[in-house]
């Protein structure tokens, strides 16, 4: 029997971080159904008043990320995904903790980012030279990297001038888009952080292969995937597979080609989202 108040608090706090673990290991397993359930449930529990609002918080946050990855992947509509977020950040503002500000704001940019780009992909065209999108992402991650700047919060800036890097891919101001991608990169490394540094790679892939140095575009390739795995970030990586394709058959390798190609697709098996690598493969073929 719990003697009050302040123990059920308390045991609520540590059920919640426990679920959130639980949470977190799904996601980056490529379990979203387990995930997004796992959080549902848990998000439920936080009603309770004894639940502290940063409990909440931090399982809300994570809930965002999850859909915001899954939107991506699945192409599903992101009306929670924009409302989970929203609540997050409204939440972060109201109990004034500023490093939860900073990681709402980078995700509801990356969130605009996404949705934008996904839309522009299923209207049959490519992002690329768009200048009359990504306004409100760029905004949403240049506050985001202003306050991560001011904390001092290494992993959080390395991910905001990705993602400030890749607007400015998408803008087509490839040398701008470089420096904040190199930025992330050098960031990660100098604090010892290894998922960071897959994106940034990834990209810079694409942009050396736009250039044509295959050669560069296959050395960005196997380090986006080798970070990716490295983090254990399970995902993305049918992404890092199909993009090393593309390289592979650029270079007229059909074997590798294939066997990249076979990869991204066994984990996509695994994960359950094969149904929805077709369009995401055709996506990087016209890159």
């Amino acid at each position: 029997m719990l003697s009050g108040t302040s123990d059920i608090a308390k045991r609520y706090t540590t059920a919640l971080e426990a679920i959130n673990e639980i949470a977190c290991t799904y996601f980056f397993a490529g379990r979203f159904k387990d995930a997004v359930q796992t959080l549902r449930l848990s998000l439920e529990l936080t009603e309770a008043q004894e639940v502290t609002p940063q409990s909440r918080l931090i399982l809300l946050l994570l809930y965002g990320k999850v859909l915001l990855v899954e939107h991506l992947i699945r192409r599903n509509n992101p009306e929670l995904m924009f409302s989970v977020i929203r609540q997050a950040k409204a939440l972060a503002e109201k109990i004034q903790v500023p490093e939860y500000v900073a990681d709402a704001v980078s995700l509801l940019g990356e969130a605009c980012c996404n949705a934008t780009t996904m839309s522009i992909l299923e209207s049959g065209n490519m992002p690329f030279g768009r200048q009359d999108k990504y306004h409100d992402a760029l905004a949403y991650q240049q506050e985001a990297l202003k306050l991560r700047e001011t904390l001092h919060d290494s992993k959080g800036c390395s991910e905001s001038h990705f993602l400030l890097g890749l607007i400015y891919q998408f803008w087509q101001q490839n040398e701008l888009a470089r420096e904040h991608f190199m930025t992330a990169i050098q960031i990660a490394e100098d604090n010892g952080l290894v998922l960071e540094q897959a994106e940034p790679n990834r990209h810079l892939m694409f942009d050396a292969r736009l250039q044509g140095d295959l050669d560069q575009a296959l050395l960005y390739g196997e380090r986006a995937l080798f970070f990716r795995e490295a983090g254990g970030f399970k995902p993305y990586q049918p992404l890092d597979h199909l993009a090393l394709r593309d390289v592979y058959r650029q270079k007229g390798d059909a074997e590798k080609a294939q066997f990249h190609e076979r990869q991204a697709m066994i984990l996509a098996e695994e994960m359950g989202v094969a149904e929805h690598m077709t369009f995401v493969s055709a996506s990087s073929e016209r890159l």
